[in-house]
């Protein structure tokens, strides 16, 4: 069996209110932190802005405004806050005037772990405003463009590309971009794809996840890369809405639609009461049954974990042994021990 890669989750990990980074997510710094630190790849989000820039970058809220994660850069007061109403994809503003806010972890570094969280998650909300509030910059960074991170690290990494937004077009910039680097591996994804009509014989019509397995998308960021000229891989995310999946049938019928390689999934779908609709195994079994469906179809398996909660060591482990292809963690450091360790003892 292939040693499970480690695809870090944003590089080295979520920054925002209730996570644990000590680097901001989506920055040069952070996929640099991870690279030393021995991970095969870093997943990154990209928008194509109105000014057709690939920013690397995570939208706050379903309209992905720019409040959460970066500042404007301005000449007179240094920093600017953007309002709840300014998107990353609306607003007419270049990548080098996009400061990246330092880290909620970093500004909470004189509490412990446990305190910190526990402030957070009495108060989610105030949690978040308060954060965005704040003013402080990370050692003048700037939000990178997609461009910047092959031009640093190149071939050194794997690059999961989540594609964000609602612009079909930004497939074929990211095409443009990549074929300047032929020496690089990509791999690229989005939740915001639309499956294939579901037929009315289906036994599993009653389920509103096996008609819509994220819900309602704003567009369908994939198809234009169906059988793309350069043959990128490309990986259908799931659990945009919810933490459970379609019927495995569901699932390799969308992969086929998409001729998707990768099947991407919360690290959490086992813990559903149902976790695969039609499917009678649960718990940890379920994790393993995806595995080997996936598999026997010819298709690889990652699992991203979310930014609701920091990672459980114990979780990183199930999937490790579970023996998916890929894992896509916020705790670089400690996945990385697990995936050695695993490595150390079936030696």
């Amino acid at each position: 069996m292939s040693r499970v890669l480690t695809i870090g989750h944003r590089g080295m990990g979520c920054s925002i209110p209730g996570t644990l980074a000590l680097y901001p997510e989506n920055a040069l710094s952070s996929f640099r932190e991870a690279l030393r630190l021995g991970v095969q790849g870093v997943e990154l989000d990209v928008f194509l802005s109105c000014n057709n820039e690939l920013l690397v970058i995570h939208g706050h809220h379903a309209k992905a405004s720019l409040c959460l994660t970066a500042l404007r850069r301005d000449a007179s007061s240094g920093a600017q806050r953007f309002g709840l109403e300014e998107t990353v994809e609306k607003c007419d503003i270049r990548a080098s005037d996009l400061l990246l806010r330092k880290p909620w972890r970093v500004l909470n570094q004189d509490e412990s772990v446990e305190s910190v969280l526990e402030k957070h998650r009495s108060d989610v909300d105030a949690s978040f405003q308060s954060y965005m509030e704040k003013m402080d910059v990370w050692e003048g960074e700037y939000v990178p463009t997609l461009e910047q991170v092959f031009q640093e690290f190149g071939d050194k990494l794997i690059y999961n590309i989540e594609l964000k937004g609602t612009r079909p077009e930004i497939g074929e910039h990211v095409l443009n971009l990549v074929e300047r680097y032929p020496q690089i591996k990509v791999i690229i994804s989005s939740l915001n794809w639309l499956p294939p009509e579901l037929s009315p014989d289906s036994p599993y019509g009653e389920y509103d996840i096996e008609r819509l397995p994220n819900g309602k998308v704003p567009a369908d960021l994939l198809r234009p890369l169906i059988n793309n000229r350069l043959g990128l891989p490309i990986g259908l995310l799931f659990n945009n809405e919810r933490s459970d999946l379609p019927s495995i049938g569901r699932i390799l019928e969308c992969a086929k639609t998409f001729g998707a390689q990768w099947i991407i999934v919360a690290h959490d779908i086992w813990k559903s009461a149902l976790p695969i609709v039609g499917c009678a195994k649960t718990g940890i079994e379920t994790l393993h049954h995806l595995v080997s469906e996936m598999r026997s179809n010819g298709l690889k398996l990652m699992t991203y974990f979310l930014e609701s909660q920091p990672d459980a060591p114990e979780d990183l482990r199930l999937h490790v042994e579970a023996g998916v292809d890929a894992i896509c963690p916020n705790d670089i450091e400690v996945a990385l021990d697990i995936i050695k360790k695993s490595c150390t003892s079936k030696n």
